[in-house]
């Protein structure tokens, strides 16, 4: 019975490694404390090695299972039944599972575990940087297993290492083959899953502040590339994500009755068709958008933004969303009419929404606002004065915004006078209610930053922004950007150049590229690393049922049964073609090592006295025969059999002095075997 097996040293360094790199990617998102248990428990099967711990006792396994149960418990209660829950419970017992290793069989498990492990972070991100990452630790994994299975005199850390490399550019091909041709499902990651992951980007509430701190990130919100080589002047790239119609005073917020973002409460709330309540105008533009993870259900897109492929849902005020969280990357496609008109003819309940303040608070707004409605004859000049109003007095554009108290608007637009896209876009809506004219708030982004390599367009959290949609009987909801009156450079050349001297602009991403972006050098290297990043999003993560169907028609005209079947069976025959030929050309490259070369001779030479070694008959069944069948050549073909087996057969380390040594030593077994063997010969035939 195998109890407390002791595993080889360099195969516990490379399972111990292996264990820490899968570790490592779930660190970030499990508990402070999971984290320091699993570097416990790699530090405990450690010392156990070295013989300063012991394994653990039966009771301090009962009381780990306890334990797990009730961080699990705990997990559940806190974030729900979702992704991070099973991932930091699969953690735990992973590593548990390492401390309590007695047999090999245990140790297999583990390392299985660690294949396994290593997927997980498929579920988080389908990256470049993620699936080298998992390369690389199914790479060190496999060099568990070499180790594992290797002599315990080899401690050839670098061969090991060569040879789990080796393996892992074989396998390569076998991959991208099964990849392109296995049938597409739905991966597991596509599934809507609960994580503790926080929602990122624009939200569905906006008061003073919150637009404001996402430009202070550079990450990433989503790429868009158009068809045709569109082009659109920067001024033009709103990216429309929700409308907030309701207004306590403090927050702007989308209204309650409609905040479901399901596809029956969407369809609950439309009383007028489509074709009612939009009037195109101008041309149409196709593009496709890849959304980074929000955690949220809404989409961005460009005005009167419409899914071409019917795989979203449109909200009362042609908001997008997806039937879900978006919690991995998302690629949709999409056209906008960027010149249409929209709710031409407005309901009363919509009107009165768009209409309605609350009472008794910035009572200074509400006099503003009347008595210059007062002054002008049409809704549109008053709009116009308004925007003049900001355009003409001293108001400014910056993060650093004064704290506002009850009254914020009548503080903002009379006091403070400074403030962000959220303050000018919260009080000329205001503005606007105040003088009897529907308007409302919409959130999403503006700007986009070129990327000339794969001519597509990224936007940022830091290019987050808010503006005003006002209606116009006739004209139906027309965009308006108050902040463009206070900073026109913000609309026309980006965020970067308008807050270029503010010290907040990115200030939570000090060390991100896009900082940078003036040193050549370092903004191309930026550039084409993003450029990467799409054409594997483009070509791999975005490989679906459709696009396999797009190839396959290609290939082979007409998809079949029979055509994929034959496609299919080609491939294999070529794939086994090819692992012949490899197995064939390593037998060859092993018998042109030296060792094996002098052998042969000697094998050549024992022919000429009708010694022939047989097709499959190993070095020491055909040393048995000799010495069965010729007796006077027993001594010299021992020594050489009994060389040529250590040095090809057993593994050990050795420095390249002895190998040398021992080569001689061959060819000296090899010189006397050719110079005794006439004399013996010639012995067996005077005898």
């Amino acid at each position: 019975m195998e109890l407390n097996y002791q595993i080889p040293r360099p195969a516990l360094i490379w399972t111990l490694a292996a264990v820490t790199l899968v570790l490592l990617p779930q660190s970030i998102r499990m508990p402070i404390w999971i984290s320091v248990v699993a570097l416990l428990c790699v530090s405990w099967r450690a010392l156990i090695h070295n013989g300063k711990l012991d394994y653990p006792s039966r009771r301090v396994r009962v009381v780990v299972v306890l334990f797990t149960l009730i961080v699990s418990l705990s997990q559940i209660r806190n974030i729900g039944i979702g992704l991070d829950s099973a991932a930091s419970l699969l953690a735990l017992g992973f590593v548990f599972k390492l401390i309590e290793m007695r047999k090999k069989r245990d140790i297999y498990v583990v390392i299985s575990l660690c294949f396994v492990m290593s997927m997980v972070a498929f579920l988080y991100s389908q990256s470049v940087l993620t699936t080298l990452y998992v390369v690389l630790v199914i790479t060190v994994t496999m060099a568990a297993m070499i180790a594992l299975n290797r002599s315990s005199s080899a401690a050839n850390h670098s061969g090991t290492a060569k040879l789990a490399m080796k393996i892992s550019v074989q396998a390569l091909p076998l991959a991208i083959v099964l990849f392109i041709v296995f049938p597409r499902i739905a991966p597991l990651w596509a599934v809507p899953m609960q994580t503790g992951v926080n929602s990122t980007g624009v939200t569905d509430e906006m008061s003073p502040g919150d637009i404001s701190q996402l430009a202070r990130s550079a990450e990433l919100a989503f790429r868009v590339q158009f068809e045709d080589a569109v082009e659109l002047a920067h001024e033009q790239l709103y990216w429309r994500g929700l409308v907030l119609d309701q207004f306590d005073g403090v927050t702007w917020r989308r209204t309650r009755n409609s905040s479901s973002y399901s596809r029956a409460a969407s369809l609950a709330n439309s009383r007028i068709s489509y074709e009612d309540r939009v009037r195109t105008l101008g041309e149409s533009v196709n593009y496709n958008v890849i959304l980074e993870p929000t955690q949220q259900p809404w989409l961005f897109g460009l005005h009167l933004a419409e899914d071409i492929n019917d795989e979203f849902f449109s909200g009362r005020n042609f908001e997008l969303f997806n039937d879900g969280r978006i919690t991995q990357r998302l690629s949709y496609d999409l056209r906008s009419h960027l010149q249409s008109q929209t709710d031409f003819l407005l309901l009363s309940s919509s009107r009165n929404r768009n209409l309605e303040l609350p009472d008794d608070v910035n009572a200074r707004s509400l006099e503003f606002a009347r008595e210059l409605r007062a002054s002008v004859s049409t809704d549109r000049e008053y709009v116009n004065s308004v925007l003049a109003h900001f355009r003409m007095n001293q108001y400014f554009y910056t993060l650093n915004a004064p704290l506002l108290g009850a009254n914020r608007i009548d503080e903002f637009l009379f006091d403070t006078m400074a403030g962000f896209c959220e303050h000018y876009a919260s009080s000329f809506t205001y503005l606007m209610r105040a003088a009897g004219i529907p308007a409302r708030v919409v959130v999403g982004y503006q700007g986009a930053e070129m990327n000339p390599y794969e001519n597509y367009l990224m936007v940022y959290q830091y290019n987050a922004h808010a503006w005003s949609e006002v209606w116009f009987e006739g004209e139906g909801w027309v965009r308006f950007d108050p902040t463009g009156a206070v900073s026109p450079t913000r609309i026309e050349l980006g965020v970067q150049e308008a807050l270029r001297d503010d010290p907040a602009f990115m200030e939570d991403d000090l060390f991100s590229a896009a900082i940078f972006g003036g040193v050549g050098w370092l903004n191309t290297m930026r550039l084409r690393l993003d450029a990467i990043e799409y054409e594997w999003n483009q070509l791999v993560v975005n490989y679906d049922e459709e696009v396999q169907l797009e190839l396959f028609e290609g290939l082979l005209g007409e998809v079949t049964k029979q055509k994929v079947i034959i496609l299919v069976a080609t491939l294999a025959l070529i794939l086994i073609v090819t692992i012949g030929f490899t197995v064939i050309n390593i037998e060859r490259r092993i018998q042109r090592t030296p060792i094996n070369r002098f052998y042969l001779r000697a094998c050549k030479e024992l022919a000429k006295v009708n010694l022939v070694r047989r097709r499959g008959e190993g070095p020491i069944a055909f040393r048995d025969r000799v010495c069965a069948e010729r007796p006077e050549f027993a001594e010299v073909v021992t020594e050489l059999t009994g060389l040529y087996v250590e040095l090809t057969y057993v593994e050990k380390s050795v420095s390249e002095t002895q190998k040398k040594a021992e080569l001689q030593a061959l060819k000296a077994v090899y010189a006397k075997l050719k110079t005794e063997m006439p004399v013996l010969a010639g012995l067996r035939r005077a005898g």
